[in-house]
């Protein structure tokens, strides 16, 4: 899939604080896409979403192997669609 300025979506990035997937999530936004970003770290997490300042990212802090966490993730994915 190529992700151009022409797609809209949501993604789901998982260690979205720092690293690969903060860049993943930062280009992502750029691309007008809607990012549930999700971390372990909270606080790194939280500072993340706040240098990225858009309202198209939603921090949701947490752990992927934890099965609620994972559904937490999917449910948000609805979201963005209910607000437009």
């Amino acid at each position: 899939m190529t992700l151009n300025k022409n797609t809209h979506g949501v993604a789901i990035v998982t260690g979205a604080s720092r690293g690969f997937g903060r860049a993943v999530a930062s280009a992502l936004l750029d691309r007008g896409w809607t990012v549930v970003g999700d971390a372990r770290r909270r606080e790194e997490l939280k500072s993340t979403a706040q240098e990225l300042n858009s309202m198209r990212f939603i921090a949701l802090p947490g752990n992927v192997t934890d099965t609620s966490h994972r559904a937490a993730l999917i449910a948000r994915l609805r979201l963005p669609r209910q607000l437009v």
